[in-house]
């Protein structure tokens, strides 16, 4: 049995949700953080904090519209 580490999708949809999963992961790295590291208080929360949760909501959205397609196949 052949072993692979990384399975590449094979259908439009597979795609659209690597790509998702992708956009995703890079909004929470390092080009985008420092755009949102300053002292500005929304609501009460530092920038940064508010970042963070919005992340979290998209990444449910996404993980979410994955699920309901079908996911990576």
């Amino acid at each position: 049995m052949k072993v692979t580490v990384f399975k590449r999708p094979k259908t439009k949809k597979g795609w659209f949700s690597f790509g998702a999963i992708i956009v995703v992961l890079l909004l929470g790295n390092w080009p985008v953080i420092p755009l949102f590291n300053k002292d500005i208080l929304i609501f009460g929360f530092p920038l940064i904090m508010l970042w963070s949760i919005i992340l979290i909501f998209v990444t449910t959205f996404v993980m979410v519209i994955i699920n309901r397609n079908g996911g990576v196949d």
